[in-house]
Parts: C-alpha cells; sequence; structure tokens
C-alpha cells in the first residue's frame, strides 16, 4: 500500500511539472493550429473587405505558427519585433482605410489585431483575448454576408473556437471526445440563442453605411449596347419578390430599377442633371408625390447586394409600410432609391399602381432632357427618321412604323451580338439587324428622339422564375440572365408610355423567359455550363436547384427580413395587444425560461462536481462482490475487502477486482481528482474502472 502510494504521489510531481512545462511552452498545442486556421477563414470569408496588405500580414502569421506548430520554426517572434511592426501597421492601417469608412476601418483593425496576437499568443491571457476577438469578427462578419452558406460557415468557426479552447486546456484528450464536448456546449446554448433573436429588441445598426471594396452587382447606370447581353450569361440571384395575391402574367413583369436619358451616340447613362436635381430634392426633402390611379398590387422583395442605392418594383410603385417609407426615397423618374447603400439582402414592402404611370406629369426640363441627341454620328439613321417624319407626322404613326421595320426586317434576337464600334445604330439597324434587347431599345430611343418624341432607356429585369412551394404559397425570382431594356415614350396625351421593341422581335422572351427563347441558338448560360439553372429539364437537378431556392428564400424572409415591424407582429399574436402590462409578463417569462435553460445546463453540471465518479465505480464493484462474499461491514477499509476476495474467489476475479481497487486507491487519495486534481488522469481512471467492471461482470456470469 506505502509503495503503491508513493509512485502514485511522485507520478502526481510528475505530472504536475510536466503540465506547467506545457503551459510555458504550448507551440505543439492543437489550440493553436486550430486558431491559426480561423483567422484564415475569417479573412477569405472577408476578402473584398479586408485590405490587402492585411491579408499578407495574416497569412504570414498563420505560416509562422504553423511552422511553430509543426516545429520548422523554435521560436515566435520577440515583442520588441511585434510591438515595432504593430506600429507601422496602425500607420499602414490609418493610411488605407481612411477612405473607407470608419466600420470597414475597424474590421481591418480587429482582423490586424487577431494577426498580431496570434503570433505572440503565449500565456492563458493571450487565448482569451484572441478567442474573444475572434468571437466578435465572427459577429462582424454578418454585418457583409448574410445568407445561409455563410452562416453554417460562421457557426462551424465559431464551434471551432469552443473547440480550441478545449485543447488548450486539455491537450491529451482524444478529438473526438473535444469535439463532443464542443457540440454540447453549443447545443445548450442554442435554445438560448433563438430566443434572444427573437425578443430582444430590433434596433438599427450603429454603424454608417460603409464603403466596401467590392465592386457593383448586376446592372450598371450606363449600358453600352451589349452590356445586358454579357449580363445576361450570369445565374447569380437578383431579388425575389411575395405577392400578396396572385402574381402578375410574366409578360407584364417589368421590374423598373434604373432610367438613363444621356446618350453620346454609343453609350446610354443616367443624365448628371438628374443626378444634381435629384441630390437637390433629397437635400431639401422634397420627395416626389406620385399620382396614385386604378387597382394596386401589394408585395415584398429581398433583394441581393449591389452596392448600389437603386431598387427594383413594378410600375408605378411606392413604399408601403412604415419602415420602406422611412428608407426609401421616391425619384420623380418613379424610381425606389435606397437611403442606405445594399451592401446585403435588403427586404422592403411596395405597392405598384400598374395603370397609374400615364397620368404623372412631365416638366418642361425632363422633356428638354429626353430630346437631347449627338450633333454627329449615325448619319444613315438620321436621315432615315428624317423621311419617316415626313412619312408620319402623327407620332403614333411614327412609333408603328417603326416598330413594322423590326418586324418586316427580320431583325435576329441574340446573345451572341457583333460589337459595333463606329455608328453603332446605323450598323445595328441597316447591317447587322442582330442584337440583344438594349441594342434595340437604344436605336428605338435615339429614332424617337432624332424624330422630336422624348425617349429614354429604362433598364431593369423583365419575367422571372414562379416557384410555388409546398403550402401553396408563390414567390418570383428573378435571376441576373433576366436582365432587360426598354423604351418610355412621351405623349401629350397619354403621358409616358412603356415601348419594348424585343416584344416585337421576340416575344416568347416575354412570356417564356430567356431560357426559351434562347433554346434555338444555345447560348444561354454558355459562360456558365455549370449552373443548374441549365439542367431544368433533368428531374433530379431541377428538384436540387428548386429545393436550394427555397431554402434561401426561407432563410432571407424569416431569419434575415426579421425586423422590428414582424418583431411587433410576432408579439402581438402571442399576447393580442401590446400594452405595458403584457409585456412586462411576457420579460418576466422571458427570464425564467432563461433561467430554466440555463439550470438545466449548470445543476447537472454541479451535480456531476459533487458525485465522486471514482467512487461510484467502486461501489458498483462492491455490490458485485457482495453477492458472493456476503455484505461489506460498514467499518471495512478498501484493502481489507480486497484480500476477503481473494480468499473466497478465484483468481481471475480477484485479479480484477484487485485491479480496480488499486485504480480507486490511487484516484482517490492522491488525484483528488473529482475535487481539484488533473481532471484528465481523473477521466482515464473513470474509464479503465469500466472496462474493469465489464470484464468482472463477464467472469462472474462464466462461473
Amino acid at each position: 500500500m506505502s509503495i503503491t502510494l508513493r509512485i502514485a504521489g511522485l507520478l502526481k510531481a510528475k505530472t504536475r511539472a510536466t503540465s506547467l512545462k506545457d503551459r510555458q511552452h504550448q507551440s505543439n498545442n492543437p489550440a493553436f493550429f486550430i486558431l491559426s486556421m480561423i483567422v484564415l477563414l475569417f479573412n477569405l470569408s472577408l476578402f473584398d473587405t479586408v485590405i490587402e496588405w492585411i491579408s499578407l500580414l495574416v497569412l504570414c502569421s498563420v505560416v509562422i505558427r504553423c511552422a511553430i506548430f509543426f516545429a520548422y520554426q523554435k521560436h515566435i517572434p520577440t515583442t520588441r519585433t511585434l510591438n515595432l511592426l504593430a506600429l507601422l501597421s496602425i500607420v499602414g492601417l490609418i493610411y488605407s482605410a481612411w477612405p473607407l469608412g470608419l466600420l470597414i476601418a475597424m474590421i481591418n483593425l480587429l482582423v490586424l489585431a487577431c494577426a498580431l496576437k496570434l503570433m505572440q499568443v503565449r500565456t492563458q491571457r493571450d487565448v482569451y483575448q484572441l478567442v474573444v476577438s475572434l468571437l466578435f469578427l465572427i459577429g462582424c462578419g454578418f454585418i457583409f454576408n448574410q445568407s445561409i452558406i455563410y452562416t453554417l460557415f460562421y457557426a462551424l468557426l465559431t464551434l471551432a473556437v469552443i473547440l480550441s479552447l478545449g485543447f488548450f486546456h486539455a491537450p491529451q484528450l482524444a478529438t473526438k471526445e473535444q469535439l463532443k464536448r464542443a457540440l454540447i456546449l453549443s447545443i445548450q446554448a442554442l435554445p438560448i440563442g433563438i430566443l434572444l433573436f427573437l425578443l430582444l429588441p430590433q434596433l438599427p445598426p450603429l454603424w454608417q453605411t460603409p464603403k466596401a471594396k467590392s465592386t457593383e452587382t448586376g446592372l450598371a447606370e450606363s449600358i453600352t449596347p451589349g452590356d445586358i447581353a454579357r449580363l445576361s450569361q450570369s445565374s447569380d440571384l437578383a431579388f425575389r419578390a411575395t405577392f400578396e395575391s396572385q402574381a402578375p402574367l410574366a409578360r407584364e413583369r417589368y421590374w423598373r430599377a434604373i432610367v438613363m436619358e444621356d446618350f453620346d451616340g454609343r453609350t446610354w447613362r443616367v443624365h448628371p442633371e438628374r443626378k444634381l436635381q435629384r441630390r437637390n430634392a433629397q437635400r431639401r426633402q422634397q420627395e416626389f408625390q406620385p399620382v396614385l390611379y386604378g387597382p394596386s398590387l401589394d408585395y415584398d422583395i429581398i433583394a441581393e447586394p449591389t452596392q448600389q442605392k437603386w431598387l427594383y418594383a413594378l410600375d408605378l410603385a411606392i413604399p408601403l409600410d412604415a419602415k420602406s417609407q422611412a428608407d426609401i426615397w421616391q425619384s420623380d423618374d418613379f424610381l425606389l432609391i435606397s437611403q442606405q447603400t445594399l451592401h446585403s439582402k435588403y427586404q422592403y414592402s411596395v405597392r405598384s399602381y400598374s395603370q397609374a404611370i400615364s397620368y404623372q406629369k412631365s416638366n418642361e426640363f425632363e422633356q428638354q432632357l429626353n430630346l437631347q441627341v449627338p450633333t454627329i454620328g449615325n448619319p444613315l439613321t438620321r436621315q432615315w427618321l428624317k423621311q419617316l417624319r415626313q412619312q408620319y407626322p402623327i407620332d403614333a404613326d411614327l412609333i408603328e412604323a417603326l416598330l413594322d421595320y423590326f418586324r418586316q426586317q427580320q431583325f435576329i434576337y441574340t446573345l451572341r451580338p457583333s460589337t459595333m464600334f463606329i455608328d453603332p445604330i446605323d450598323t445595328f439597324l441597316f447591317d447587322e439587324r442582330a442584337g440583344f434587347c438594349s441594342h434595340y431599345a437604344s436605336a428605338l430611343a435615339y429614332s424617337l428622339r432624332l424624330a422630336g418624341i422624348p425617349a429614354r432607356v429604362v433598364a431593369g429585369y423583365q419575367g422571372g422564375e414562379l416557384i410555388t412551394k409546398s403550402n401553396q404559397k408563390q414567390y418570383l425570382s428573378v435571376y441576373q440572365y433576366d436582365a432587360h431594356a426598354w423604351v418610355e415614350a412621351w405623349n401629350q396625351q397619354s403621358g409616358w408610355q412603356r415601348i419594348d421593341p424585343t416584344s416585337v422581335v421576340a416575344p416568347d422572351r416575354l412570356s417564356l423567359g430567356l431560357r426559351e427563347a434562347m433554346l434555338q441558338e444555345g447560348s444561354f448560360l454558355a459562360d456558365s455550363p455549370f449552373s443548374l439553372a441549365k439542367f431544368t429539364n433533368i428531374a433530379v437537378f431541377n428538384h436540387l436547384r428548386l429545393f436550394l431556392a427555397d431554402l434561401d428564400y426561407d432563410w432571407s424572409r424569416l431569419v434575415i427580413g426579421f425586423n422590428q415591424q414582424k418583431q411587433q407582429e410576432f408579439f402581438k399574436s402571442i399576447l393580442g395587444s401590446l400594452t405595458p402590462q403584457r409585456l412586462a409578463l411576457l420579460g418576466l417569462a422571458i427570464l425564467l425560461l432563461i433561467s430554466l435553460l440555463l439550470s438545466l445546463f449548470f445543476i447537472p453540471h454541479w451535480l456531476n462536481q459533487r458525485k465522486n465518479p471514482i467512487q461510484t465505480c467502486y461501489k458498483s464493484a462492491v455490490k458485485l462482490m457482495q453477492a458472493y462474499v456476503g455484505i461489506r461491514p460498514t467499518w471495512q477499509g478498501s484493502e481489507s475487502f480486497r484480500y476477503s476476495v481473494e480468499q473466497q474467489l478465484p483468481t481471475k476475479i480477484s485479479n480484477i477486482f484487485n485491479a480496480i481497487t488499486e485504480q480507486y486507491t490511487v484516484a482517490l487519495y492522491t488525484n483528488r481528482a473529482t475535487v481539484d486534481g488533473n481532471k484528465m488522469a481523473n477521466h482515464q481512471a473513470v474509464k479503465r474502472m469500466k472496462s474493469l467492471i465489464k470484464e468482472l461482470k463477464k467472469q462472474l456470469k462464466d462461473q
């Protein structure tokens, strides 16, 4: 007995010395490798937001830490070196991030701090600082990436942070056991997280709109014929719309986005005078108030990030709810413009009046703006319009003659138009006679202006895929390949009128969509051979595509779109009316529920701390023996009882019980593991004793 205790004491002293040494030099601790990967992966997730040289510094930091982990390098950089690097980095950050805005600067500062801390980390305090910074950074990632894929990605990073803490404190514990503990902790915290998401006040962001480095996506504020054709090779989602009632027919789905009134003979763009007028109106808070007429249609839109401020809507649209009215500016060219740049998904509610656009007034400034033409270029078109105007002095007759020209001259609708550098309108109308929607819209608007009819090009989207969910609810998905351009012409009697020459050349484009219209040409998504949108005729791929679309739709609408208004509706569904008394009772119930959930976590943990697993295992073995050697007296010690077992039972059984007793004696009297000893040794002892008890049961059964 004394020899056993002495050996156990020596082992304990050696374990403590080794543990202290490991705490001082933990270069091979898996926690540091995991933290390095977290820093690297998070940096990649915000690659467009983090400044290039900071990303390079992150990579260097990860390489240094991995080299130390794999023993290619023995020493971390000195404190003096890191301080100098930190000073230079702060100067560089001030210079680089100042134009990008405060939020982007702070994100870059945190990434920089994590990279430097990763190089320096030595002590437990360093690890905790790095872990807290990473958790905060992961939270910041949701500002820029809110899709379900990124949510799962950030959830895995959070799990990895918890896993790194487990490895830091118990590096010898098996990976399977570490992962199990991290998952249990995460699952236990999930209900509280959901409660806080549902019930905490949905406050507006505390930061100003960031000036991200990412480029614009989708439509741009200028169109050169052929641009939309290239955009139509993308299957990326533009936005989704959910209608309160029946969705309009495909040919009626003209989603207005940008109005272009400036033409230089080749490119249409937003007119500088229009931009100036819009800024002045916003400064004076003189928002356009349209004349509303006819039946209306209510719907919600979830727009994808565009790095722009313009929104999508059917003509003629107004913001519907209070939040949308506060966040959206209405322009006198019938556009809806967000107060904030769309750096992430944006949800808003709209009401459209399909017959109201012709009732809107137009001033002399607007008409003159839409009559401007370049003084030179496209001579054939100029001469042709001069002759047509003499032949058709009435505007309606002239417009019909222009559309008849597109019908009769066998124009081709194609995604592969030729490049037209010199006099592009002449080349398109009289030579090539093949193009995409922007070619036709550009040629028609220019021709109308030459004839003295105010006209402009409207860019947006046309159509969309109507999807019916399992609960019979429908929503519309509009993709980048649905990008479209059409013309609006002014008529003194009927106001602004939509004229779409594409309806004359390729009517299938409006009624069936771009894919069906381009079926014979085979150019649909030719630059995206692996897009699921190309395989809608294959049932498996189409079901997968629709499943992913439904998943993203539900996530965007129910989670990302859970704003203050929907939270209030949620409270009303629970309480009936939002009186102070009921809100107070709800708050009290929430606190009690969270307390209950926390108690479900802490009470079993507290009971396990009070309960000695070593003693439990030993008592289980003693209970087995008592059936064969008699009841153990309360005064009898473990060694005395072991001797009794040796005297009465076969050697195989007594040897197993001796091993159990030895494990119990060493663990209980040397480690004090259940109270304040080495938890790793305690875990191994319990595991060993359970294995011995299992073997003991087998031997007793075979006896």
